[in-house]
């Protein structure tokens, strides 16, 4: 009786060592999981947050710099805007004071340039734009006006979203492409994303 005592006792004690190693390495595999979603979950925000930063800064520069400092975060503004992914989006920033604002973005080919801008993506959705009073327009790195827009200019455009309608702060339009280059616009998907600027 004692042996079979002892037995089942030495028994018992290999189960529990078993039980606790399988139960660590699921609890160790379960933490590797968690922490890899966790990583993929953060560089998406990051990417939002790059995406939001880069329209902030190119709709906040819409206004004339003066000074040398003041044209070259303009420049790499609008050179951070043109190198921005996607066909179109929104991205909702939170403002220290509690306010929000919508910053939005679409690259298209206009369909019409007359009291609106309207823009066509690649895909079809079609976004109207309003001109507003410090809409900024470059062509071919220079200056522009309205004027200077047409109907099948393929452009970037950026700007607030006010009372539901998209005010275009800046419009890009990009050069024309030489015939038979075979390029084709880009079809990222879009990115639509809130995140808080501080």
């Amino acid at each position: 009786m004692n042996a079979l005592t002892q037995y089942f006792a030495r028994r018992r004690k290999s189960l529990y060592v078993a039980v606790g190693l399988v139960m660590a390495v699921l609890i160790g595999t379960g933490g590797a999981l968690a922490g890899a979603a966790l990583s993929s979950a953060s560089s998406g925000s990051t990417g939002s947050s790059a995406t939001a930063a880069t329209l902030n800064a190119a709709v906040s520069s819409t206004s004339p710099a003066t000074t040398p400092a003041g044209k070259a975060r303009k420049a790499a503004a609008l050179v951070r805007l043109r190198r921005l992914g996607g066909m179109y989006g929104q991205v909702a920033l939170h403002g220290k004071d509690g306010s929000t604002r919508t910053l939005a973005f679409e690259r298209g080919t206009v369909t019409s340039a007359g009291g609106d801008l309207v823009v066509k993506a690649a895909n079809g959705t079609t976004w109207t734009w309003t001109y507003v009073s410090d809409t900024a327009v470059r062509k071919a790195g220079q200056k522009a006006s309205r004027s200077d827009l047409a109907s099948g200019q393929h452009v970037l455009v950026a700007g607030q979203v006010t009372s539901g309608k998209r005010d275009a702060r800046v419009i890009i339009v990009a050069k024309p492409k030489a015939a038979g280059s075979g390029r084709t616009p880009s079809t990222a998907p879009s990115s639509s994303a809130g995140t808080s600027s501080s």
